[in-house]
This record gives C-alpha cells, sequence and structure tokens, in this order.
C-alpha cells in the first residue's frame, strides 16, 4: 500500500468556496459542436462512473426513487470479484462465476451506458463519453456526479513492458483468460516432439513480478495447478518447470505482519519458488537461441541477471486512468494523480454535485489503502447520502478495517487481523497461518459474492477442481 502521509496538499491553503473561480478561469469546456446531449436535463439523476468495487457497490444500494434516475457509465459492464482472479488464470474457478452483471443489480429506474467517459464540465454539469462499440462521442447530463473509475497497472516508464507475447497484467477478466491461454499454451509446445530441453525450460518459466495479494495468490495457485493437474496430464515436463517471484521491496506481503511475511517466505521456498526480493525488471528484451522453434524473450533484473520466460505476469503497480488524468485542471488532484477528496466523500470545491471514491480519490489528511474493502465501504456509506438517509455532511466516512488475508496453495493461507476496527480504535485479533486461515480466506469471500448463483457455483467449481482436476482445454 503506498504511503501518502507525507505527501503536501497541493490545495491546502484554497478553501472550497475559492474553488470555484479558479476552475471557471482555467476549465475550457470539452463539449463540441457536434457533440450530441443524450437523455434530456439530468434533473434529478445521479451518474456513477465505474463498475469496481465503490461504483457497483454503490449501484446495488441504491434505492429505487421516483424522482431520481439512476445512470451507470463504465466500458464494463460487468463487476469483477478481484480477489478470486489469480484462480480463474488457472482454471481452479470458471471466469463467469466471478463476475455480476451490472444490469442485474439497477432498479427501475437505473440504466446503463457501456462508454468510457472522456471530461466533465463541473459548471454545466455535463458529462463527455465514447461508446465502446463505434468511439461515437456523446455528452450526459447529470445532477450528482459519482468519480468511482479505479486505476490501471502501473509499468513505471518500462517502455518494453507492454501486454502481449508473454507479458500480461492480472487485473481484469481478460487478463485472466489470456494468462490461462498462454499458460495452456506453454505446456503444449513444450510437450511438442523436437522442442529442445532448453526451449522447454525457457517455456516452462513463469515470472511474477509484484509482492503484494495478487502476485502471492497466483504463485500459489500456479503451484496447485503444477503439482495436482500437470503432473498427470504432462509429468514429463514437470521438472522444467520454474517459478521466478521478483518483488522490489524488502518483503512478500508487504501491509502484512511480519511473522506472516516470514511464513509465506519459507512456504515458497519450501516450494522451489524462486524469491528475489529487493530486485525490479527494468526491461524485457527479444533475444536468438539456435535451435528454438517460437521466438524467446526475457526479462532484464536491476542486479543484472536475465530471466528466459514463457509467461510474464505484471502484477506490480497503480497508477491514475486516462479520464483521471484528463481532470488536472478541472477538479483538485494530489500529487499522485488521484481527486482530492474530503471526510465526506465530496470532491473540494464540488460539495453536493461531484463526489469521488475508491482507488481514484484521496483524502490526504486520512489516506487509507488501495484496496477492494475501502471501496466497498465507501459505496455503501455514499449510497445512504444519496438516499437521503443521511445528510452529505452530517456523518463523516470512517474505513473499519476487517483485516487482510490471502490463500496461499495446498490448503493453507494466512489472516492478518493485527488492525481490526476504525483507526484510533483498532483491536489486535489474532492472527492464522495454514489451513485454518485457508477455510476463512473461502468463507469470508462466498459471504461476500452478491448473486446466490454464485454462492452456489463457486463452492461447485473448488469441488470439481479438486475432484476432477482443473480443465486445460484451449479455445
Amino acid at each position: 500500500v503506498e504511503s501518502m502521509n507525507s505527501r503536501a496538499l497541493n490545495y491546502s491553503v484554497v478553501q472550497s468556496a475559492k474553488w470555484k473561480p479558479l476552475l471557471c478561469n482555467r476549465f475550457f469546456s470539452t463539449v463540441g459542436k457536434n457533440t450530441e446531449i443524450v437523455g434530456g436535463a439530468g434533473n434529478d439523476r445521479i451518474v456513477i462512473l465505474g463498475t469496481g468495487w465503490a461504483g457497483f457497490n454503490l449501484a446495488l444500494n441504491l434505492k429505487d426513487s421516483p424522482s431520481t434516475e439512476v445512470r451507470v457509465v463504465s466500458p464494463s459492464n460487468h463487476f469483477v470479484f478481484t480477489p478470486l482472479l489469480p484462480s480463474t488464470a488457472v482454471g481452479t474457478l470458471e471466469f463467469r462465476c466471478i463476475q455480476e452483471p451490472v444490469r442485474k443489480v439497477l432498479g427501475q429506474n437505473g440504466k446503463f451506458v457501456q462508454a468510457k467517459a472522456y471530461s466533465v464540465d463541473p459548471e454545466k454539469k455535463t458529462l463527455v463519453c465514447r461508446s465502446t462499440h463505434d468511439k461515437k462521442e456523446f455528452a450526459i447530463k447529470y445532477d450528482k456526479l459519482v468519480i468511482s473509475v479505479g486505476v490501471k497497472t502501473n509499468t513505471f516508464g518500462i517502455d518494453t513492458m507492454t501486454e502481449g507475447d508473454g507479458i500480461y497484467f492480472l487485473k481484469h477478466l481478460f487478463h485472466a483468460r489470456n494468462i490461462r491461454n498462454n499458460i495452456i499454451d506453454s505446456f503444449e509446445k513444450a510437450a511438442i516432439p523436437g522442442t529442445t530441453s532448453k526451449e522447454r525450460e525457457r517455456l516452462l518459466s513463469f515470472v511474477v513480478v509484484g509482492g503484494g495479494p495478487t502476485s502471492c495468490e497466483f504463485v500459489a495457485e500456479l503451484y496447485d495447478f503444477v503439482t495436482n493437474d500437470v503432473k498427470k496430464l504432462f509429468n514429463d515436463l514437470v521438472p522444467f518447470v520454474k517459478v521466478t517471484l521478483v518483488e522490489a521491496g524488502p518483503a512478500l506481503l508487504g501491509p502484512f505482519d511480519k511473522q506472516l511475511q516470514s511464513y509465506t517466505l519459507g512456504l515458497f521456498g519450501k516450494r522451489g519458488v524462486d524469491v528475489r526480493l529487493e530486485c525490479s525488471v527494468t526491461s524485457v528484451e527479444s533475444y536468438e537461441e539456435e535451435g528454438f522453434r517460437f521466438p524467446p524473450r526475457r526479462a532484464i533484473l536491476s542486479d543484472g541477471s536475465k530471466l528466459p520466460f514463457g509467461t510474464l505476469v505484471w502484477s506490480a503497480g497503480l497508477k491514475p486512468v486516462k479520464f483521471t488524468d484528463s481532470l488536472d485542471n478541472v477538479l483538485p488532484k494530489a500529487q499522485n494523480g488521484r481527486i482530492l477528496i474530503d471526510d465526506f466523500l465530496r470532491v473540494k470545491g464540488h460539495e453536493g454535485s461531484i463526489w469521488a471514491m475508491g482507488d481514484a480519490a484521496l483524502n490526504e489528511e486520512n489516506p487509507m489503502p488501495q484496496v477492494g474493502q475501502v471501496a466497498r465501504q465507501q459505496g455503501i456509506y455514499l449510497a445512504k447520502v444519496l438516499n437521503n438517509e443521511q445528510k452529505d455532511d452530517e456523518k463523516p466516512f470512517r474505513f473499519f478495517n476487517l483485516g487482510s488475508m490471502a490463500s496461499l496453495g495446498e490448503m493453507k493461507g494466512i489472516y492478518d487481523g493485527s488492525k481490526i476496527g476504525v483507526k484510533g480504535r483498532e483491536i489486535n485479533a489474532p492472527k492464522s497461518a495454514g489451513f485454518l486461515a485457508f477455510l476463512l480466506w473461502r468463507s469470508a469471500y462466498i459471504g461476500r459474492q452478491t448473486s446466490i448463483q454464485n454462492k452456489i457455483m463457486i463452492p461447485m467449481h473448488w469441488l470439481k477442481s479438486y475432484l476432477f482436476g482443473r480443465d486445460v482445454s484451449r479455445f
């Protein structure tokens, strides 16, 4: 979790009332002459940008009101339960059982628009969007706007770290699907008669960048896949499999308790995972090798070593999406590019009309970790405000930390409850590692599903994978 306690507030000397003239002077309307305004005047309309943890839970908890329309705008028409993404990347779970269609949770006055937000005019209360299907531009009027667009993967300026040719991010369902297909392809390529031992080693070399929960859980899922399924289906290829986990920091799972960090490191060491701490990937290059049938690539590390790979999964950092970047002269932003909000999730200078939540927003006086449970609670909190159950400045948002957990494979997990509760009033719950933490992990995530369908399907897929193995079909 990125720490922002030491960062100065760029706008700290500007009070809320002083924002509007500043923005009027600096903002140039982005609604073109040929841009059609659709949907009418937008009176009493709530527009939600994004279908992630914050936006989805806000839409889920907004009540139907005859006088209020809810319109959700996002390029993705579903919510993804991101903690289970690593499980889908190796076939432990199927993709559709960890997603929820947005349209199913909207009330009678709710509408969904599959588009990307392009710009906003706070004075005219107008949002410019582009359809994800034909890129046609249109504008939507709003009465209240909620920005919950999330963030995207940060490659820290490494030009060669682009998706494709064995390099993948792990943030969306299509990422997990691409990883799964590439893993299967790598084993099938390695199994072709005539493939040299050296090329098999490269094809079955998996490099995972980042030491957070997503990376560690993917490594754990990959280990289970190799030991339980590859051993049966590609037994002669098991000796060629190598997994390397690269982390720039001094420890895995930085936010977790040190004992749990050591437990994870020891567990991975026993499994033969090559964990490289205080080391980073600086570039990726193609190279030539005599006798290779498939174009090889390798990662260059900060210590000078080179890692040939068949699959590289990058899950190492976050940065604002393009829409958030476009708001530099429109809404107040912190030095790291996130939108500045107050204790009530209101965007500074636009109280009562614009709110921001989740990873795209930052309260510099009270920074919070960029995790799903924060965004979920923010969505539920703001629903109470927009449902008129409380005034927008009546009760500040307070994050209730539920602890951190991770699945580590072989029916083992970790749970860190050392700081449960609201900041300043935390309690120190017992830490757990092993099978009990694994059961807690599974139980918690089943309980967090929205639909009855997924609450049924997820345990069924877990049972199927346990009894019959993972599906290695490529289609």
